[in-house]
């Protein structure tokens, strides 16, 4: 089951991504493209979503890293 859900819009380039909790980050096209570089590198996905928010980043579990990068890339 999903740990995320993640919605890009085509339109803007913007991220938008919710934890099950509640807790949500939205990244712009260049964060966005930053989360696709570090696709496979643990650390690097964590900083590049942690320009937009370093607590949510934080808060990433291994799962939700692969789930995202699968997601976007």
């Amino acid at each position: 089951m999903s740990k995320l859900h993640i919605e890009l819009y085509p339109e803007t380039g913007i991220c938008s991504i919710l934890k099950a909790d509640g807790t949500k980050v939205d990244l712009i096209p260049d964060e966005v493209t930053g989360v696709r570089e570090a696709a496979g590198n643990a650390e690097a996905l964590k900083n590049a979503v942690a320009e937009a928010d370093e607590k949510f980043a934080a808060s990433l579990t291994a799962e939700e890293l692969a789930q995202l990068t699968s997601s976007l890339h």
